[in-house]
């Protein structure tokens, strides 16, 4: 899985690579960088650290298992809680999701880390590719402007939604909205983690929901009723939904004649969900489908665990010893 890190002087060389590498490329969506930006590049990219070092700005890259780069994420011109968005893909990495993935990693940073609330990020109307990422990741249009000369549609995201979290009695909302609405889910994530526990241990930020791909439309209906409104469209792999109360995670699941759920992955491969993993729990006293001890180890797997992962791992593994 790429890795989104702060720019700092040691991904100089990779991202000078980057560069050349795409610079034909780049140059169809947005003005061509000079031969002298290449030439002073070192100058340049010390000249990027400071300005990052000072607060105006903040940059980042998506390094690949590699060490190459595959993307540019920055936030320029920082300023009473705003900032501008402006991201780049390498051509070899595009039709991967990439740069939306980037771009709500990034907006999570903004929010979490950086204290921002409010970015503005702009497309060109020719690069439909940017306009999707856009729309796909909660930014709204706000007019027609010029970049380099072009035609673009400027767009604003505010990032001041929910931030208190999704408490147990919204889960309870949800979980009986999309019963209604014949749509079975199952919790993952940390509510999931809770639910296995019997009590909740810590805040949480969304609720992960696990559905048949064949209730996809009906589930998405369901929550635009209760007032919810996709912020992020990654499908097949997953919906994010916000509203005033909390947000939900949305992951359908392909389920085989034998029981067992397939989940679409961003490389085009599926995550296996086996039928004995679909469990259930406890959430405020109320019995609710959840995904099992050893399937969310092994969701827990294969990244470096944040604060909150590291709580839901020693959870999980006190309920595996019992």
């Amino acid at each position: 899985m790429p890795d989104l890190q702060r720019l700092d002087a040691r991904h100089a060389p990779a991202l000078l690579r980057f560069e050349r590498e795409n610079r034909a490329y780049f140059a169809r969506h947005v003005p061509d960088r000079d031969d002298d930006y290449f030439l002073d590049f070192d100058t340049r990219h010390a000249a990027l650290l400071a300005e990052q070092a000072a607060g105006r700005c903040h940059f980042h890259l998506l390094v690949d298992d590699d060490g190459s780069v595959l993307g540019r994420f920055n936030l320029v011109d920082v300023a009473d809680g705003s900032a501008e968005l402006g991201y780049r893909v390498a051509e070899r990495a595009t039709g991967r999701g990439l740069a939306q993935e980037g771009v709500r990693r990034v907006c999570e940073l903004a929010r979490d880390a950086y204290g921002l609330r409010r970015l503005v990020a702009s497309a060109a109307l020719v690069n439909r590719a940017s306009l999707a990422v856009l729309r796909r990741t909660g930014f709204v249009p706000d007019g027609e402007v010029l970049c380099g000369g072009a035609p673009a549609l400027r767009h604003v995201r505010d990032l001041t939604g929910p931030q208190g979290g999704t408490d147990a009695a919204e889960v309870h909302a949800v979980l009986d909205t999309l019963a209604a609405a014949g749509c079975p889910a199952w919790i993952s994530g940390g509510w999931g983690v809770d639910a296995l526990v019997g009590t909740q241990t810590r805040p949480h930020r969304d609720l992960d929901l696990a559905v048949a791909a064949e209730h996809e439309s009906a589930a998405l209906d369901a929550l635009g009723r209760l007032g919810y409104v996709v912020e992020t469209d990654w499908r097949p792999v997953r919906v994010e939904l916000v509203a005033d109360r909390g947000r939900v995670d949305l992951h359908p699941l392909t389920f085989d004649e034998t029981g067992d759920g397939h989940q679409a992955g961003l490389d085009g491969s599926t995550f296996r969900w086996p039928r004995d993993c679909f469990t259930t729990g406890t959430i405020a006293g109320r019995p609710v489908g959840c995904i099992s001890v050893d399937q969310q180890l092994l969701f827990h797997a294969g990244y470096e665990p944040r604060e909150v992962d590291r709580a839901d791992l020693a959870a999980l593994h006190r309920l595996a010893t019992r």
